[in-house]
């Protein structure tokens, strides 16, 4: 396989992620690994098994397939998110290298709805959102750095969501292995639809009255290992857990019988590479 291979493995593994559980939790999919840059497309599915919503202590799972595609003249698309490399520069990827990389993005974040969870019967549905920002992913020697922001154009919870991740890249032979944290903030739009409850809310439910100002909502951990079967085939396995923190901590959504303050994300999957 690949250094490119690995790279996009990760990448839309993390992607397919981001789309599932609503909110990204690991956005530093672009590690330093040496990728060489080359364009490819990946099919695959994925098992997924990913808490409900945000504050649910509930987990679903699913079975999702998904196309990405990697550099196609300059175009990435993994999972939800489609994006473009305006800025590349750099010396390469791995040990005694650094690499920058920006440009625009445009990204699908799944809602809420009220039947979801008894908690949720009396509250209104948070429509999925498309968010309109960018990113900046840097690499220097084993550390990536990442961050992505974007605003919602759609109307789901008309907000800005941001990301900032760091990790490394452990290569160990056939299996390689990405440990990296992540830092979620929302605006006082974001963190309101997902973790507030109004007065017209309370009076409708037996929640309390919650205003949630803007701030970092969460943090993250994850790790994302895979296999290499041959050089065109990958098993990957992702794991995160999310800690809740700031005024999304103190949600009554969260607090109730079947919510949670943490949030747990799993998934394995199988790829297939091709050359574009």
């Amino acid at each position: 396989m690949t250094p490119s291979m690995k790279t996009t493995i990760l990448t839309l593994s993390l992607s397919l992620a981001l789309g599932v559980s609503s909110q990204a939790f690991g956005q530093s999919s672009d590690m330093p690994n040496g990728g060489d840059g080359e364009s490819t497309a990946h099919i695959g599915a994925h098992v997924l098994l990913n808490s409900k919503y945000l504050g649910s202590a509930q987990e679903d799972v699913q079975v999702l397939p998904y196309l990405s595609v990697d550099n196609y003249k300059g175009f990435d698309l993994f999972g939800t998110s489609l994006s473009y490399r305006a800025i590349e520069t750099g010396t390469g990827e791995g040990l005694g290298k650094w690499s920058l990389r920006a440009g625009p993005s445009l990204t699908y974040e799944t809602g809420r709805d009220s039947d979801d969870s008894p908690t949720l019967t009396d509250l209104e549905d948070i429509d999925g959102s498309i968010l309109a920002g960018g990113y900046v992913r840097a690499t220097l020697g084993p550390v990536g750095l990442r961050f992505s922001a974007g605003q919602d154009i759609t109307g789901g919870h008309d907000g800005v969501s941001a990301n900032a991740s760091i990790g490394t890249f452990l290569p160990l032979g056939r299996l390689n292995i990405q440990p990296s944290a992540s830092v979620s903030w929302g605006s006082a739009k974001h963190n309101q639809s997902f973790f507030g409850i109004t007065q017209d809310q309370a009076n409708a439910s037996n929640l309390t009255v919650n205003d949630v100002n803007s701030g970092t909502y969460g943090y993250s951990v994850n790790v994302v290992s895979w296999y290499e079967l041959n050089n065109d085939y990958a098993v990957t396995l992702i794991g995160s857990h999310r800690w809740f923190t700031g005024d999304a901590s103190g949600s009554p959504i969260l607090l109730a019988d079947d919510g949670a303050d943490t949030g747990l994300f799993v998934s394995l999957g199988i790829t297939r590479k091709f050359n574009l």
